[in-house]
Order: structure tokens, then sequence, then C-alpha cells
């Protein structure tokens, strides 16, 4: 134990004395974080603290080799700390010339895979969930895949959360302080080791990185405190072969990882790019509430301190307390969610609507599956004029009130041009007179739409094969939810047929 605590106590100084020297260069050469509508900080600060975590961490935990006790034994002993040195070395030089130069999403996601390569190469792997039928992923070829996924995740899930003074910094000493007590009680020394260095370089940043904080650590420190903790939460099982060793640490990782998995799915649910900042995460939420930052930062480190209780609660339960916990979690997580405003669109009209045009534009609802058969019948006519007469019935099931098309130059058939049309005969009579008065209504949507050639074909000189000319009247038939989506479709399937024809 003096071992480690003295670990922790020299990364810990060390961490005090480097980040105003390091603040000092970052003045000095400009690097520092500009104001932005997404940043909350009113002042330009230095954003390359994670360099003082980075070498506080390193010269920390290198300071075992000045004495000898038996836990540094095991330390040298260990070949996987070559390989965590290596990778967090990496991951690091990424996140800093990210922080200097700003690199582009691919670059960044392509070496954090590296990373994660490196740290299954060395050793630190993900070999065992015992919930999956057959617990050995190796035996099955998923360890690596699994590994290099759980590495990246966390990597972005630290970054993710770095919005607001001190949150990154916090979460992740307050994680180093769970799994550090998770390995002491488990007799796991070189991850203990590793934990004790990477928390003093933490506590001691957080003295400056508090609100108002005057540094930032930037990409390189939470790269370098994602990818620390991953690789040493992948240290050997907590709780034996008798559990999944990933799930504890998954627990304690609980709030950035939610962040991350939630920030996925709602960008996805919005359309929005996945990898594209934005100021809807979890403590901007919180400070839209009117809280302060502190207050919002104490929050999460609250929710931070209870998952870790879970995870440390769940070493020394049964299975079926296990259970019990989990499920507690997650539904906490959902209130918590729920709170936050994050599931308004599940109580609106919205998400069924999203709903709806996620069916409809994967072609599984009914709707889209009975149009297409009018598409297809159009597409399979052999002469304009039975494309013609398949076009009508598909025009009379979407409720419209009159539809001419003039199809112009035909070109490799004929050089006659082509014209028809169809008048709801509930109007009246056909004469030309009742439909002259019928167009005058205000009521009527008209849509004039040029059959463009989808590809260089034969049309006339104004660059179309001719016009298709629709008209509803909306005071008799609202629109339906998807009318100008099946138009568009009609449209389409004309010009296919029109150029499969000529």
């Amino acid at each position: 134990m003096g071992t480690i605590f003295g670990i922790f106590l020299t990364s810990l100084i060390l961490s005090m004395a480097l980040t105003p020297a390091v603040i000092r260069i970052a003045q000095k050469f400009n690097l520092v974080d500009r104001l932005s509508a997404r940043k909350v900080h009113s002042i330009p600060v230095p954003r390359i603290g994670g360099v003082a975590i980075f070498l506080a961490c390193f010269l920390g935990g290198a300071s075992c080799f000045f004495y000898k006790t038996d836990i540094t034994v095991t330390i040298f002993q260990d070949p996987r700390i070559i390989w965590l040195a290596f990778g967090s070395l990496v991951i690091f030089g990424l996140g800093l010339i990210d922080d200097i130069w700003r690199l582009g999403y691919m670059a960044k996601f392509s070496v954090q895979i590296l990373a994660g390569i490196i740290a299954y190469s060395g050793g630190l792997r993900i070999e065992l969930i015992t919930f999956l039928p057959q617990h050995s992923l190796a035996q099955i070829g998923l360890s690596l895949p699994v590994t290099v996924f759980w590495v990246v995740l966390v990597i972005n899930a630290i970054n993710l959360i770095d919005g607001l003074d001190g949150l990154a910094a916090g979460v992740g000493f307050l994680v180093c302080l769970v799994l550090l007590i998770l390995s002491i009680l488990g007799g796991r020394y070189v991850p203990a080791a590793v934990l004790a260095a990477l928390a003093g370089a933490l506590l001691g940043f957080l003295v400056f990185n508090s609100n108002p904080a005057s540094i930032f650590m930037g990409d390189g420190g939470s790269y370098f405190i994602g990818f620390m903790l991953a690789s040493v939460s992948m240290m050997g099982s907590i709780k034996g072969q008798t559990a999944a060793s990933i799930l504890i640490p998954m627990i304690a990782l609980g709030l950035p990882l939610m962040e991350t998995v939630w920030s996925t799915i709602r960008r996805f649910i919005y359309g929005q790019k996945v990898f594209s900042p934005d100021r809807d995460h979890i403590h901007h939420r919180l400070i839209a509430l009117g809280l302060s930052q502190k207050r919002a930062v104490l929050i999460l480190y609250g929710i931070t301190v209870l998952m870790g209780c879970v995870s440390i609660a769940m070493v020394y339960s049964h299975d079926n307390k296990t259970a019990l916990l989990l499920l507690l979690f997650a539904a906490g997580t959902i209130i918590g969610i729920q709170k936050l405003g994050y599931l308004d669109f599940l109580r609106s009209d919205s998400f069924r609507y999203w709903l709806k045009d996620v069916s409809d534009e994967a072609g599984i609802s009914w709707e889209r599956r009975s149009f297409l058969n009018f598409q297809m019948a159009i597409q399979n006519s052999e002469d304009f004029e039975n494309m013609w007469k398949n076009l009508s019935k598909a025009v009379k099931w979407l409720n419209l009130d009159l539809v001419e098309l003039r199809i112009e130059n035909k070109s490799r058939l004929d050089s006659q041009n082509a014209h028809f049309f169809w008048w709801n005969k509930e109007r009246g009579d056909d004469s030309d007179d009742d439909r002259d008065s019928f167009l005058k209504r205000k009521t009527l949507m008209k849509l004039e739409l040029p059959l463009t050639p989808n590809v260089n074909g034969p049309s006339n000189d104004n660059g179309t094969y001719g016009t298709l000319w629709l008209v509803k009247d909306l005071k008799r038939d609202p629109l339906s939810h998807y009318t100008m989506r099946r138009i568009e479709h009609l449209r389409r399937t004309v010009i296919k047929t029109i150029e499969k024809i000529g």
C-alpha cells in the first residue's frame, strides 16, 4: 500500500508543479481554446493541459524505479506495462497534434483504432464475457474487434464529457478511485499502480481546471485518460472467472459511456452527423435548466460516485442481487434522461411520424408497398398508351383531380408528340368550360413537373422529355402525409419508363 500511495503522491506533486508551466507555454505560443457558440467559457483558455497530465502520470509511475518493493518487482515483470506506455504515447500524441493543428475525424478515428490494436497486441484485451453462450471471445474470433471497440468507446466517452470546467478531470479521477479500490481489494497491484499515477495526475490538474478554469486538458488529455482507463480496466477480471471482467468498469464509467451512446442515438434520430459537435450533451442540458457550471459539475460528480458505489457493490453481491442492481441502474438512467428532456419526442406525435418516415423510407409500410405496385406497372409498360393507363390508376389512388402528360419529341419512336389528359368526372362534364372554371378555384394545388432525363438521353430543346401536370382540390381532400413524396416517386418512374420505351 505504501508503494501505491507513494506513486499517487508523486504524480500529484508533479501535476501541480507542471500545470502552471504548461499554462505559461500555451499562452506564449497562443495555444488557447477560442470562443465559439458551442463553448461555455467567456475568455480564451490554454488547451494543452493534457501535457501536464501525461508527464505527471508517466513520471509518477516511473518513480517506482527508484525503490524496490514487492509491488515494483511485480510491475517490472509485467510486459503489458511497455505496451500500455506505447499505446498511451500514440494516443496522447494524436490528441496533442489535434489540439495544435486540428485533424479530421477520420484521421483521429483511425489512430484510435491503432491504439486499440496496440493494447490488444500487448495482452490488454477482453477475452471473457460470461453472459454470452460461449464465454471465450478468442474462440469465436471476437476478442480483437471487441477490445478495439471498447478502447475507442472509452476514449471518445471521456472526450465528449470534457465540456465544463473540471468535469472530465473530476469524473476521470473518481473512476480511477473506484477502479483503484477494486484493484487493491482484488490483489491486482499492477493496474492499481497505474491507476494511482493517473489519479494523482488528475487530482493535481483539477486544482487549475476547476471552475473558473485556467487551463483545459484538450484532446491530448481526454484521449490519454480514456485510453488509460480502457486499458487498465482490461488488466484481468475483478470478480475472478465468475463475471464479465468488463461489466464492473462499464458501470464505473457509466456517465461518460451513457453520454457517448445517447449522443450517437440522438444524432441518428435527428439526422445529424454522428461526429459533429453540438450543445445538447448532458452537461449542456443541466446548464439550460438554470444550473451554474459548478452545480452542474457537482451533480455529475455525484452520479459518478453513485455508479462507482454500484460497481463496488456488484463485486460482493450474488447473481440475483447483481441483476437487481443493474435493473435499478437502468431505471435511474431512463429517469435521468427523461428529466433532462431528451425523451420529450416520445410523448408527442413527432416520434410516431419519425417511425412512419423510417418505415416508409425502408419500403416496409403498407402505403409504400402498395404504391410500389403502381410504379412497377408503369415501368413495365410497353408503349406510351399502356403507360398512361397505369399512370392514371396511380393518380386515382393518390386522390388527384386532374393529370396531364405531354411527351415532346419522342425521337427514336417517331416525330409525333404525345398528349394524355384525365380529369375527375365528379367535377362535372368533360367540357373545356367546366375544366377552365374548375382550374380557377383558389383551393387547388397545381404542380407542373418537368420530366428531366435521369441520364443524357433524347430530349427536346428544353432538356426535358415533356411535362407532367397534376392538380388537386385541397378543400375537397387534404394532402395525406406522403402525397408529395409519392408524386416525386411517380415523376421519376415516368421518366425511367419514357427512357426505356424511347
